[in-house]
């Protein structure tokens, strides 16, 4: 990865970024041993140049939209710029494994209690 130009986050070593200061593009690179998934905005041209790079560099294809990684699920809804990720299905699979039986109940978090977007810009220099 650093031999394209990505530098690691300090915060996770198997998270990097590549940040064009010209164009003010930001690629996020999620690694893990064998599993790569790139991140930026639909349609960049920069993120595509990097995939590009990447495949011509390892043999790997690229799977296209990301709907599953690492166990966990992603789902998106392009209209409120949201991503949901949840490992429901590895959760049942390890319940079954353990012979675990269930009683499924939601979340207890406070009715009121509402996730606000970061609506800041990311600072590599913090990451």
């Amino acid at each position: 990865m650093l031999a394209l130009g990505f530098k690691r986050y300090k915060s996770d070593a198997s998270v990097y970024y590549y940040h064009d200061r010209k164009t003010k593009t930001l690629v996020i690179a999620i690694v893990y041993i064998n599993n790569v998934c790139f991140m930026g905005a639909k349609g960049s041209l920069l993120l595509n140049e990097l995939k590009q790079k990447f495949m011509a560099r390892w043999e790997c294809c690229n799977l296209s939209k990301t709907t599953e990684f690492l166990g966990m699920h992603i789902s998106y809804n392009h209209k409120n710029q949201k991503v949901f990720i949840d490992q429901c299905e590895y959760l049942e699979k390890v319940l079954v494994c353990f012979n675990v039986v269930t009683n499924p109940t939601h979340t207890p978090l406070l009715s009121e209690f509402s996730f606000k977007p970061n609506k800041k810009q990311c600072d590599p220099k913090i990451h």
